[in-house]
């Protein structure tokens, strides 16, 4: 099967475009593309069986062409954020400012510009030694020192206290936000969260299939969650429609802690974490 290079999908053999992205697979021979066929009034609305642009045969359901890589069902209108209770936000994580350059060394400067040697000191006269009167001469110093205060005992350095926390997803699930259906996570370290595709014999670690996945824009292979450090974190995997937590958006291929009761959107699927 090719292998998206932008997104990590496999595709059916013979498709030219990732139908989960859209990225340029490895090119292949051009197919004749047959004649259009109309469409049927009992195809259902998760969109046209036929390519638009070039009439190439495709899978019910998929976003692009996998012959020629055009769209195939129209944008979803945007959706507002449903709004998530104040006690439950997380707070905004502070923005610091990038670390600062690192110059070189002056050592390293000394080296390339060698200092001017300072000119020759003009000899002067030799001063005239003055005698003090016996009264003025400054009395011998004492021949001992006071005792010196012991130093200080050595403080070792503290060392910190290991990470106890968990190690696999065991008892972590999620909740579907609607239905209250509860999807128990693997009891391993990480989960691929997203929809079958028998098609492409694609089952993901937690299936969003059977709850309205495609019709809510989950990708097949949308987020991961894993556990690092004890903490367990979603990391988006350059999905479609994108991954937020509480809200806020979590980049592609970044991580975002998760808590208990997060609120988990993937594309319009309202999913909650339960720890």
């Amino acid at each position: 099967m090719p292998f998206c290079p932008q997104c990590g999908v496999d595709n059916p053999a013979g498709a030219r475009y990732c139908d989960q992205c859209g990225a340029m697979l490895i090119p292949v021979p051009a197919q004749a593309a047959p004649p259009p066929v109309a469409p049927s009034a009992a195809i259902p609305a998760i969109g046209p069986t036929v390519c638009p642009q070039c009439g190439q045969a495709v899978i019910p359901g998929e976003a692009f062409c996998d012959n020629c890589g055009a769209p195939l069902r129209a944008p979803a209108r945007p959706v507002a954020p449903v709004p998530s209770p104040p006690q439950s936000a997380a707070p905004p994580q502070p923005v610091y400012p990038p670390p600062a350059p690192v110059t070189a060394p002056s050592s390293y400067q000394a080296s390339v510009a060698p200092p001017a040697a300072p000119p020759p000191a003009t000899p002067s006269a030799p001063p005239v030694p003055s005698v003090a009167p016996p009264s003025a001469m400054p009395s011998a110093p004492p021949s001992y020192q006071a005792p010196l205060a012991p130093p200080a005992p050595a403080v070792p350095p503290m060392t910190p206290a290991p990470v106890s926390g968990r190690t696999t997803l065991a008892s972590c699930a999620l909740v579907v936000i609607g239905t209250g259906a509860v999807l128990p996570l693997p009891a391993d370290s990480q989960a691929l969260v997203g929809r079958s595709d028998p098609v492409s014999k694609f089952y993901p670690d937690v299936d969003l299939g059977p709850h309205g996945a495609l019709d809510q824009g989950v990708g097949r292979r949308h987020a991961r969650i894993f556990v690092q450090g004890g903490q367990v974190m979603i990391e988006d995997l350059d999905s479609v429609n994108g991954t937020l937590v509480n809200g806020q958006r979590v980049l592609p291929h970044q991580s975002r802690a998760l808590s208990n009761g997060d609120q988990i959107t993937l594309g319009r699927m309202l999913l909650r974490f339960q720890a």
